[in-house]
């Protein structure tokens, strides 16, 4: 029997046995299905799946001692209800949702779920607003530094370029290993491949196809020769010694439940939890 906290004779199981309001919440969910400039796999339910991931997660980490879905609050606002077709409303709805989120909690983690990685480039606009100075750390196999894609200026593959170009960010870039012919060179300079010496607030922005198909193959642009798991995680905890305000993982494109990617996202997201000081 499963009780929800709040509503002791309702019946209930969503994404965890107990889900917080907002208000009082250390921790919130929100998906982003938005999937309109994807270029390889459709991420659209990407959110969905890895929701399903974490139900079936056990709580209990063995290697801290400690369950992190009951250390923290943590509450599931939903999907944002993106506009297909259309990255302008759609960026419009996403700001409009976390500056709410904001002023209901000022102090609350946001995780976000995808969905496409052009997500991240309206997440960071809207974090903006609150923090100044802010450091990306970007896992992806892909740079996503191009100006724009076949004439289009905003879409998954280039949403890091306008991160730096508008927003001025610190963009620290980990497991890329494919882009464009001269995607790079115009960056070399101002985006870091180490995370040494950085500080401030930070931002994890994890594309799952930094793992390995091997690992993760259910992403919507897989590359080869990617991270193992033990690579992966061992960067990622060197991450978590670090001020994080908020974190995406996205590019999930599983098409059922229990897939390998969807119980990887629900894992990192699971250990960012556990380990974020």
């Amino acid at each position: 029997m499963i009780l929800y906290r709040g509503h002791p004779m309702l019946y209930t199981h969503k994404t965890l046995e107990y889900e917080f309001p907002l208000k009082d919440a250390d921790v919130a969910l929100l998906g982003i299905p938005f999937t309109s400039t994807e270029t390889g796999l459709s991420v659209k339910h990407g959110p969905f799946f890895i929701r399903e991931a974490i139900k079936n997660l056990p709580g209990f980490d063995p290697e801290t001692g400690r369950n992190p879905f009951e250390d923290h609050k943590i509450c599931d606002l939903g999907d944002v209800s993106v506009i297909p077709g259309s990255w302008k409303l759609t960026q419009q709805v996403i700001a409009d949702t976390i500056k709410e989120m904001l002023e209901e909690n000022k102090d609350i983690f946001p995780i976000f779920m995808g969905g496409e990685h052009l997500a991240s480039l309206g997440i960071l606009r809207a974090l903006a607003e609150k923090y100044d100075k802010i450091t990306v750390i970007d896992f992806d196999a892909h740079r996503d530094l191009l100006k724009d894609w076949m004439g289009e200026p905003f879409s998954h593959i280039t949403w890091a370029y306008h991160a730096v170009k508008e927003l001025g960010i610190n963009l620290v870039q980990l497991g890329c290993r494919s882009w464009a012919e001269g995607e790079w060179e115009p960056f070399r300079e101002r985006v870091k491949e180490t995370m040494d010496g950085i500080g401030g607030p930070v931002y994890l922005t994890i594309d799952l196809d930094v793992l390995d198909p091997s690992v993760a193959p259910e992403v919507g642009t897989p590359e080869p020769n990617g991270m193992s798991q033990a690579e992966f995680f061992g960067l990622l905890k060197k991450v978590c010694r670090h001020k994080l305000i908020g974190m995406d993982v996205v590019e999930c494109a599983s098409r059922q439940v229990g897939t390998r990617t969807a119980l990887i996202a629900a894992n990192i997201i699971k250990k960012v939890i556990v380990w974020r000081q």
